[in-house]
């Protein structure tokens, strides 16, 4: 984890630990417990590090970070883009073998890898690492959508090939699903596969430059899963829906 090398990062850099604060905004007392060891960076503090450390020059063998989530994340993007793992590769630089064993997770990248991958995407870094709040905010959004369809928790089972005990799970945030078991479910509830991925606090950051009242409506469970639902309308359909938008702002009297 990163935490354990933080310190060596930062002597690398020459960067006193005041300096490194003022930098990243976070408190100098926080950095130092992060370099002790007594306490475990979050996922904010990790994309401000990340921004102001830049870990290139760090090999792939002494910092990494172990997340049995992040092969999933990045296959999800991919292919939400229609990208193969060779042009994927060949805009990281990296090989479609190492980045298909990444995705199997079969191997850990660096945090320099999953640096270069988010950069690609545009995404904060945290988007990357799993963490258990990211299986609990799943669940919620999982249970949320199913009860706006009015389906049981056996019914979504059913539906999308699966045990009504891995429903259950998922919904508490106990298991980590593969990307094969939040594709089914996402496809049978009609929402995409990131949003069933994506994290409040992720959220959060990507929406941070939009105006106070606009921030306030996409933080709303409901309308983030109005968003889920309309991330998989194809063309024809989000004319359709756009269409309806204006006749309810525009009625005819």
């Amino acid at each position: 984890m990163l935490e354990k090398h933080l310190k060596n990062i930062r002597t690398k850099k020459k960067l006193s630990l005041e300096e490194l604060s003022a930098s990243c905004k976070l408190p100098a007392a926080y950095l130092q417990d992060v370099e002790d060891g007594k306490v475990e960076l979050t996922c904010k503090a990790l994309d401000s590090l990340a921004s102001i450390l830049d870990f290139d020059d760090e090999s792939e063998d002494n910092l990494t970070i172990n997340t049995s989530g992040l092969g999933n994340r990045i296959r999800a993007m991919r292919e939400e883009k229609d990208l193969t793992l060779e042009s994927l590769g060949d805009a990281l630089g990296l090989s479609i073998t190492y980045l298909s064993d990444i995705e199997r997770g079969e191997r850990v990248p660096s945090l320099q890898t999953i640096q270069k991958i988010s950069r690609y995407f545009n995404i904060p870094v945290s988007l990357l690492i799993d963490s258990e709040s990211k299986l609990f905010s799943m669940g919620k959004k999982i249970r949320l959508v199913r009860e706006a369809k009015g389906l049981t928790q056996k019914q979504l089972a059913i539906t999308s090939g699966l045990s009504s005990g891995m429903i259950a799970q998922l919904e508490s945030g106990k298991v980590q699903p593969s990307l094969k078991t939040i594709e089914k479910i996402a496809a049978t509830l009609g929402v995409s596969t990131c949003y069933l991925i994506l994290e409040q606090a992720d959220i959060d950051g990507i929406i941070a430059g939009v105006g106070p009242d606009m921030r306030e409506l996409l933080f709303d469970p409901t309308v983030q899963m109005l968003i889920g639902h309309v991330c998989t309308l194809n063309n024809q359909q989000l004319r359709l829906v756009f269409n309806f938008i204006q006749m309810l702002k525009s009625p005819v009297v």
